[in-house]
């Protein structure tokens, strides 16, 4: 009769362990899943982060450029100020410097001299 409660009791001992390693497995499926879907949003913060700072170097960029552009922008405007108040000889000056340096005019008699060595 001992022999049968050995074996009875080492029958229930290994129903009981087999009934407490599914849990175990589940508890471990469910901390896979968490480490996944931890590990997947690091992944997507990570990107996410260096795409932003990319982009943003990118902007820093353009706006640098543009703030650039509106600085010569505002030269020229200056410019255009000043020579909108030339009268008398200010302006038939600055309109034979133009006819001269934009448009290629010469004066009747003046010879043009064209340097072709390029230097």
């Amino acid at each position: 009769m001992e022999e049968k409660k050995k074996v009875q009791s080492r029958e229930e001992n290994a129903a009981n362990i087999k009934e407490v390693s599914p849990k175990k497995r589940k508890r471990n499926k469910k901390f896979l899943i968490l480490y996944v879907a931890a590990f997947a949003f690091l992944v997507y913060a990570s990107y996410t982060i260096i795409s932003q700072s990319v982009e943003i170097n990118s902007k820093r960029d353009q706006l640098k450029n543009l703030k650039h552009e509106i600085e010569i922008v505002e030269i020229e405007n200056e410019y255009l100020e000043e020579v909108k108040n030339y009268t008398g000889d200010d302006l038939s000056d600055y309109i034979e410097n133009i006819a001269r340096e934009d448009l290629d005019y010469v004066k009747n008699g003046e010879r043009v001299f064209i340097n072709i060595s390029g230097d």
